[in-house]
């Protein structure tokens, strides 16, 4: 019932099941009796007076006397209003200050199974990202980062990133890999701040499967792989098209004769 979900959202804004019945009441009957409250909101008469006494308390009652004592609902606007206010100061205050707390090294490589997990770990190591981000990935998997990607560009935090094969959308400093256009490609590698890092494959979904660590040495080998991609990419950026074709013929070569 919409009573129901009602009484149970006010609960997480943390009101208690008595107050946000008595409170739901009391918006639908105003003014209103203690005693009528307590029958409508099914409140227990024992408990009915202490309930609307915590809801004055909170600025969503106020109390009139007279030959009979009436209470009327007050203010759910500017209630929820602070409640919404409180809530993203909270949250701004948290994600600047638990990043300070959770400081200790963790060497250990920790294993995320399966595509969606993946990318969900992905978006929320670039939206703590203080400082840089450096990622390479599938062109066609784009669109399930750029929203953060995006937002952490506008907090003035640096996000570079390669792709390879084709692209379905447009993101800042995005470059495309150099190399045969592939339609399919299953790694994705991810450095955050100089301190995180994830490498893995992401297709196929069943099987994809990532490591994350904040080993140094992990850490520091994937943020090189990632800039020595880029660092190519530029080199190569406004050559002519023989000079890019003779790169590509030249690395196969050398790649194949590696044993």
């Amino acid at each position: 019932m919409e009573k129901d979900k009602i009484v149970s959202n006010l609960e997480k804004l943390g009101l208690s099941n008595y107050e946000a019945r008595a409170y739901l009441a009391a918006l639908n009957q105003p003014p209103i009796t203690g005693y009528k409250l307590s029958k409508l909101s099914g409140v227990p008469r024992s408990r009915i007076y202490e309930t609307i006494e915590k809801l004055i308390s909170k600025g969503l009652l106020v109390f009139q006397s007279g030959e009979k004592n009436f209470v009327s609902p007050l203010g759910f606007k500017s209630f929820l209003n602070n409640i919404e206010k409180e809530n993203n100061e909270s949250i701004k205050y948290l994600r600047e200050k638990l990043p300070e707390v959770n400081q200790q090294e963790k060497e250990g490589v920790w294993n995320i199974i399966g595509r969606d997990q993946i990318f969900e770990t992905v978006r929320g190591m670039v939206s703590g990202a203080r400082k840089c981000v450096y990622v390479e990935m599938f062109g066609n998997d784009l669109p399930l980062i750029k929203q953060v990607v995006e937002d952490r560009q506008k907090k003035n935090v640096e996000v570079l990133g390669i792709y390879c094969g084709e692209n379905t959308v447009r993101i800042k400093n995005f470059f495309p890999h150099l190399g045969d256009s592939c339609a399919t490609c299953n790694e994705i590698a991810l450095c955050v701040d100089g301190k995180h890092a994830l490498i893995g494959s992401t297709w196929p979904a069943d099987d994809a499967t990532a490591a994350l660590t904040q080993n140094k040495g992990f850490v520091y080998i994937t943020e090189q792989y990632i800039k020595h991609e880029i660092f190519l990419y530029k080199l190569y950026a406004g050559k002519d098209e023989q000079s890019i074709k003779n790169y590509i013929k030249k690395y196969k070569d050398i790649m194949n004769q590696l044993p």
